[in-house]
């Protein structure tokens, strides 16, 4: 059988630390509280189009996330908003819906530091 990769942007293995927070139910919440419901994960890849955050993630298929994570060379954390695709026993698939794009500029030059896959 043959497999084909459905990704349009190939994943690496990066190991990034990533603090998350669900979007549901947050319009009446200060910052303070917002800031304190945020939870963190650490990736086990990454690709300009979503990455998989590791463990057990305290979130739910189609839920909407804001995350913020650092990359080496790069001071001010990236930011994005994402969906949940998918939950398992291995982690959270997260696809990107919006990032700035000097933030997507920084992590495509942090993807490509990476070796290509054989």
């Amino acid at each position: 059988k043959m497999f084909f990769n459905k990704r349009s942007h190939p994943r690496v293995p990066a190991h990034l630390m990533v603090s998350y927070l669900v979007m549901k139910g947050q319009k009446d919440r200060g910052l303070q509280d917002l800031l304190a419901g945020s939870k963190s994960a650490e990736t086990v890849d990454a690709s300009l189009g979503g990455m998989l955050l590791g463990g057990q993630p305290e979130l739910g298929a189609g839920d909407m996330v804001t995350l913020k994570f650092s990359v080496p060379a790069r001071q001010a954390p990236l930011s994005a908003f994402a969906k949940v695709a998918w939950v398992n026993a291995s982690g959270a698939g997260v696809h990107f819906v919006s990032m700035p794009e000097e933030d997507r500029k920084a992590l495509d030059l942090y993807l490509k530091s990476f070796p290509p896959e054989r």
